[in-house]
């Protein structure tokens, strides 16, 4: 079987903690690697995977939590079978021109050999058996990376990862996922931080369509690609919606709209547990982003609003989107629950002490329960 060595990032910094943020990410990477055959050891702070499937690594590329999954191999600790490893493996490589630089790290203090001479060593090794090579220690087109433990470890091809904190070591949040760019890109970014995601969508049908509510059940199994098994919530805010079209003022729609999506949110949050809410607003990108919106927002949550997204650029939320491939879903043209009955006119500045004023024209329980009755758990 061919060997991968795993390396995480953030874990290491974690003190007394960290067994348990690498106890969560090898249930992670097991979890990931359901149907696939495999062995997984755990020694001393390195996790190594022995696999067939060429399929395992990219999978693993794909795992919050690890910085770096790194195509490997081990030999016994004899010099001269790690420079027979080294020469054999540098063989594979069109060399001609190259730079290359030897990184030794010495984990087993008792090897004769401290972590620079065993580097000095192998370079010299190197340049003897590959003339058509030079040195480069800051910019090399290939690093040899040779760790001593409990035998030699060394690897050349590797995987840049997602890196962030496993997934579940950081508790649960409801996200309000609307059919958008952002969204998908803010529950991405979040599980990244370890934060395990329940999406709830905003519809209104008969005005929205079922297409539209298929595009974000496609958005979320996409998400589950890096988040594992996920259920899907949504609520039909139609009634809501016409009870404070019919009431409000028309340009406190949008905020008013608004703060009943985070009071849905919270009950759902309290429903499942989650201590967190966590939206793809992003500062001033449309009307109801504003500092002021997004402060009468707040207000109707007791629980924290994260919001990962708040200083992006459009560009960049683009780039994640498509990186995680939720873009091209995101664009497909099917209205959603927040552009039903838009106003023609927008409070952009809005007083909290306005929008009390104009949500107390409704009955607030009434609003609510004709919207939370309409919630909708699946598994998807």
């Amino acid at each position: 079987m061919k060997l991968l060595l795993l390396k995480y990032g953030e874990i290491a910094l974690k003190g007394k903690n960290r067994r348990f943020f690498e106890n969560q990410l090898i249930t992670n990477i097991k979890e990931r690697l359901l149907g696939y055959d495999y062995k997984l050891e755990n020694i001393k702070g390195r996790i190594y995977v022995h696999y067939e499937d060429p399929q395992v690594p990219l999978i693993l590329k794909d795992t919050f939590g690890l910085v770096e999954v790194c195509l490997c191999e081990r030999v016994e600790l004899n010099l001269k079978s790690l420079e027979e490893m080294i020469f054999t493996m540098l063989s594979t490589y069109e060399l001609s021109g190259k730079s290359f630089k030897i990184e030794s790290r010495r984990s087993n203090k008792g090897y004769f050999m401290t972590s620079p001479e065993l580097s000095k060593h192998l370079g010299g090794f190197v340049l003897n058996s590959f003339p058509q090579l030079r040195v480069d220690v800051h910019n090399p087109d290939i690093l040899v990376e040779v760790e001593v433990r409990e035998l030699f470890y060394v690897y050349i091809e590797r995987h840049r990862a997602l890196g962030g904190m496993p997934l579940g070591t950081a508790g649960k949040a409801v996200q309000l996922m609307s059919g958008g760019i952002d969204s998908p890109v803010a529950a991405y970014q979040m599980a990244r931080r370890g934060v395990n995601i329940l999406p709830l969508h905003f519809q209104a049908q008969p005005f929205t369509s079922e297409e539209s509510l298929e595009k974000v059940r496609t958005l979320v199994r996409k998400l589950s690609y890096y988040m594992g098994d996920m259920s899907f919530y949504h609520i039909n805010l139609l009634e809501s919606q016409q009870l404070i079209r019919e009431n409000c003022d028309e340009k406190y729609f949008t905020i008013l709209q608004r703060r009943l999506m985070t009071k849905l949110a919270v009950g759902l949050a309290k429903k499942e547990k989650a201590l967190a809410l966590v939206t793809g607003e992003n500062l001033a990108q449309v009307a109801s982003q504003t500092m002021e919106g997004i402060n009468c927002t707040n207000d109707a949550s007791d629980r924290p609003i994260f919001r990962p997204l708040i200083s992006f650029d459009k560009e960049d939320i683009v780039k994640i989107a498509k990186k995680i491939d939720t873009y091209e879903t995101s664009i497909l043209p099917f209205a959603d629950a927040c552009t039903v009955f838009l106003p023609s006119r927008v409070e952009t500045r809005p007083k909290l002490k306005d929008v009390l004023a104009e949500e107390a024209k409704v009955d607030q329980e009434e609003l609510y329960q004709l919207a939370w009755q309409t919630l909708v758990k699946e598994k998807l």
